[in-house]
């Protein structure tokens, strides 16, 4: 009778045993389950003002401050090209803009501000590369997702890599006004005691690139 009783013991002992790291690894993989459905969300930062126009070449380039962008992992930076309004411009002017559009392959710049909103260390030059078609209008979205941006304010932007034109508007881009950004280019200048010579200057800009960027958080 004891080694029944004994025997029952130890089934039930071993039963419970058993039944309790069940339980404890059902709700492990419960609590595992309920984790792996939060998703991280995308938030837009868009960096715009009151709308404006240029054109660029080939070997130039273009860059805007950034500052202070939301906390989170940069994705992608979006810029504009040909927009229409360009196009109705033109036209309105009897073509004076002289625009044609081609596929044009552009560089991702990025710079390091120093003090006083100066261009400083090159973080990126030309790595990433894309090209914007000669029908595209719009928003053109680039991943930089690769790129170990500063915590801080920089600077972010493109070079013309392809060739272009000589005295066309092969593409446009989209920008603004405000006092709220620096923007550098570095252009072809012609020396005006010498209409035949060119130069390459690094000028501050008259206005910035619009810019939406998407950051995960």
């Amino acid at each position: 009778m004891i080694r029944k009783i004994f025997l029952l013991t130890l089934i039930f002992i071993c039963s419970s045993t058993i039944f309790a790291q069940n339980t404890i690894e059902e709700t492990t993989l419960e609590e595992l389950e309920i984790t792996s459905k939060k998703k991280k969300k995308i938030k837009k930062h868009k960096i715009s003002g009151k709308p404006a126009f240029n054109s660029i070449s080939q070997g130039e380039f273009i860059v805007t401050s950034v500052n202070q962008l939301p906390e989170g992992k940069v994705k992608s930076v979006s810029f504009y090209f040909n927009t229409a309004f360009v196009d109705f411009v033109d036209v309105l002017s009897g073509y004076q803009f002289n625009v044609d559009y081609i596929d044009v392959e552009l560089g991702l710049l990025v710079y390091e501000m120093d003090k006083d909103d100066q261009l400083g260390n090159l973080i990126s030059d030309c790595e990433i590369k894309f090209i914007v078609p000669h029908h595209h209008k719009g928003a053109f979205k680039v991943d930089i997702s690769d790129i170990d941006l500063p915590d801080e304010n920089f600077f972010i932007g493109f070079k013309v890599l392809s060739q272009t034109n000589k005295d066309e508007s092969n593409i446009y881009l989209r920008l603004f006004e405000s006092d709220s950004h620096v923007s550098y280019s570095e252009i072809w200048m012609k020396d005006f005691s010498n209409p035949e010579i060119e130069s390459k200057k690094l000028i501050s800009n008259f206005a910035h690139l619009k810019m939406t960027f998407e950051i995960e958080q």
